[in-house]
């Protein structure tokens, strides 16, 4: 007689934050468990599969082959457990979003989209997780979040619906522009993607420029502007009181232009599908394709992309 073998998802979550972290000391550490512990459940996991799942090397752990190949499976496996054991048991009612957002969305567009989210479903849980669009997209990629919204260029699969922004150039209101002197420039910090759209924009205009001040966040971003250290990149909504937006010359200084887009996973939880249906529902963004008109599989077939 043959006996059943399942995998089970404690052993599960252990592999799949290894994987994702690259140690398992961060992996311990992530899941509140010992490494001692972490490390006997990779053990534990390879033995049951009868194969190995890392390769162990004086620069850490890379997956083998196998490990990538059991990947695919273990975190379909975990997002169907935490559906239901969200959705099931009595807990219908307590459902959780965990949404990452952009730190200029939130300040512009998200507000509306969380009013109308919340009237319609007032009994779920709303976590908003505020990082730059590089961390953002890390926590995607390791099913930290349910929806994210921030830069296409972070995410490699074909975004629910997108933005088209433009970062205008913003001063302070008595800033003085000396065009026979390098324009003074408040940049993001090397990870943001809209940095190099920014230099590109400088280049394209001719504008001799020197980076004064680089922020990482919109506040230190505001902060720069209004304390009068040069112009910065932002999008309209987000210019602070006292500041203004230098009108751009003919052949000169332009608006940047950038796109965010909204992505969720493969098989989105119902909290999940709810937001992404008052997303797609409204005027906008642009470009987008909606759920609510599609299958199943067809939906993953988009999301998967």
């Amino acid at each position: 007689m043959t006996m059943m073998r399942y995998l089970d998802p404690h052993l599960l979550q252990a592999f799949v934050a290894t994987a994702d972290i690259g140690t398992v000391v961060g992996a311990a550490a992530h899941l509140n468990r010992t490494q001692a512990a972490v490390s006997m459940q990779i053990r534990k996991l390879e033995d049951h599969v009868g194969t190995m799942l890392f390769e162990r090397g004086p620069r850490g752990l890379k997956m083998t082959s196998n490990g990538h190949m059991l990947m695919s499976y273990a975190r379909e496996i975990l997002s169907l457990n935490d559906t239901f054991i969200a959705h099931l048991g009595g807990n219908q009612e307590k459902g959780r979003l965990r949404l990452g957002v952009v730190e200029d969305f939130v300040a512009t567009r998200l507000i509306a989209i969380l009013s109308q989210y919340r009237a319609e479903n007032p009994a779920i849980q709303i976590d908003i997780i505020v990082q730059p669009n590089a961390r953002l997209a890390a926590m995607f990629d390791s099913k930290m979040l349910d929806a994210v919204i921030c830069d296409v260029s972070g995410i490699h699969r074909k975004p629910l619906g997108v933005w088209s922004e433009r970062l205008y150039w913003a001063v302070r209101d008595d800033f003085t522009i000396h065009y026979d002197r390098p324009l003074p420039i408040v940049m993001f910090d090397d990870a943001c993607p809209w940095r190099a759209a920014a230099i590109a924009t400088l280049a394209r205009a001719g504008v001799d420029w020197r980076i004064v001040s680089e922020a990482s966040t919109l506040l230190a971003t505001s902060a720069a502007v209004r304390a009068g250290l040069g112009a910065a990149p932002m999008m309209n909504g987000t210019v602070p009181r006292g500041c203004r937006i230098i009108q751009p010359i003919p052949d000169s200084l332009c608006p940047v232009e950038i796109t965010i887009g909204l992505f969720a996973n493969a098989h989105p939880t119902l909290e999940a599908r709810a937001f992404i249906d008052i997303v797609t529902s409204g005027s906008e963004p642009r470009a987008i394709m909606d759920l609510r008109a599609m299958s199943d599989d067809e939906t993953a077939g988009l999301l998967l992309g």
